[in-house]
């Protein structure tokens, strides 16, 4: 690699191995802050986009769309998504949406059309297939217990 017409040859590998050495300590930490810097990148993302999906419920929240929404591809939104949520974005807004209607159940007598739409579903038998598979009841069954729950 290197000679040192100076050195003897025991010195010369002794030199060449902390140079080698040092290059690997250098590279190494290059690597470790380029990572820590990606993972803080990636926690704003997925932080952003939490955000969206809250501030609109109501809306077209596609892979495609919330991805675009944070510059970037849908595919790598998908497996960071998934990896830093533990589930895909659309088991997770189908979530929100739900908790959301549990919430409008609870408080409003808006009908369930008007629920299913200020949750983001698409129609209201949509809606109610939803809540039932994921309630295991239908919304006007729960509705119904919270009535009888609280004699209202």
């Amino acid at each position: 690699i290197w000679h040192f017409n100076l050195l003897s040859e025991k010195e010369e590998i002794i030199i060449q191995s902390l140079i080698l050495e040092l290059i690997y300590t250098v590279s190494k930490d290059t690597t470790k802050r380029n990572s820590s810097q990606k993972s803080a990148g990636n926690s704003l993302i997925i932080e952003n986009a939490l955000q969206f999906i809250g501030e609109n419920l109501k809306e077209d929240l596609s892979l495609e769309k919330v991805a675009r929404q944070m510059s970037v591809s849908p595919v790598y939104f998908h497996t960071l998504f998934k990896a830093s949520v533990g589930k895909t974005l659309r088991d997770y807004v189908e979530e929100q949406r739900i908790k959301r209607a549990i919430t409008l159940l609870q408080t409003t007598d808006d009908s369930l059309t008007k629920i299913a739409f200020e949750c983001g579903f698409s129609s209201q038998s949509y809606f109610s297939y939803i809540f039932k598979r994921r309630m295991k009841q239908t919304p006007r069954k729960y509705a119904q217990a919270l009535c009888d729950k609280y004699n209202l």
